[in-house]
């Protein structure tokens, strides 16, 4: 198993790898840039050796901490199916949880078969089905998952 740790600036690097591996159009090179700077004690990479293997990026919401979000999980596709990605969620949930949030909420692509499996054995529920969430034909499930007081 990679070693897990929260991302650091100088993992830039890694992350756009991990980006370009993993997603058609994802997040924009500045956005991942500031990732480890905004989110830096709520997110997580794993790296084994040299190689990074996948990164989960969290947050709490500024006008509502007791709130927050995963950004984004990503698992290069060579490294999927060994519970990596259950790692780094459950890194990210144990974090959040500390840092006081009580619930976490997620957006998946509905034909996104594992991730949602993988969401819904980590505890999250479907909130509602979200149409042109991120523009035209780009639908989501809108998932929640409440962190209880023995997380922490």
């Amino acid at each position: 198993m990679p070693h897990i740790r929260t991302l650091q600036p100088d993992d830039y690097k890694h992350l756009l790898a991990i980006e370009a591996e993993c997603f058609d159009s994802g997040y924009s090179p500045y956005f991942i840039k500031m990732i480890p700077v905004l989110f830096g004690s709520t997110s997580f990479i794993a790296v084994k050796g040299k190689s990074p293997q996948g990164y989960v990026a969290a947050a709490l919401e500024q006008a509502n901490p007791r709130r927050a979000w995963i950004l984004s999980l990503a698992v290069r596709p060579k490294y999927r199916e060994q519970g990596l990605g259950q790692s780094l969620l459950r890194h990210a949930l144990d974090a959040l949880a500390q840092a006081g949030a009580a619930e976490v909420f997620l957006t998946v692509a509905p034909d996104n078969k594992p991730a949602l499996a993988l969401y819904q054995n980590m505890g999250f529920s479907p909130e509602k089905h979200c149409a042109n969430y991120f523009g035209p034909g780009e639908n989501r499930i809108l998932l929640k998952k409440n962190l209880v007081r023995e997380n922490i």
